[in-house]
């Protein structure tokens, strides 16, 4: 194995991508209302996820695209920051630590 250490763009794109991804999983859920929860439909999300355009770009055309769904990169790290601080509270026994629907 080989240490990598990212740039400090290739960590604000790693980011931003997850907070894309943050949104994006949650709209799924809503969108498929289906038996499946948890895992299961993570599972199907994953799959159109890993192949979903934005793996491709760069920081810049994160931003661009970011920009696009009318967003700043400031609110979307909100959001991601607000979604980890809220699993963290929910696993630390504010709630059941073996919930699988929030990824």
């Amino acid at each position: 194995m080989a240490i990598h250490i990212l740039t400090k763009a290739e960590k604000e794109a790693s980011n931003l991508r997850d907070a894309v991804r943050i949104m994006a999983w949650s709209q799924y859920k809503a969108d498929n209302d289906t038996d499946l929860k948890g895992l299961d439909l993570y599972e199907l999300f994953k799959i159109d996820w890993d192949q979903y355009e934005i793996h491709k770009m760069l920081l810049p055309e994160i931003r661009t695209f970011v920009s696009k769904l009318g967003y700043t990169p400031d609110e979307l790290m909100q959001i991601r920051s607000e979604y980890y601080a809220n699993k963290k509270e929910y696993s630390n026994g504010n709630g059941n630590s073996n919930r699988t629907d929030e990824f």
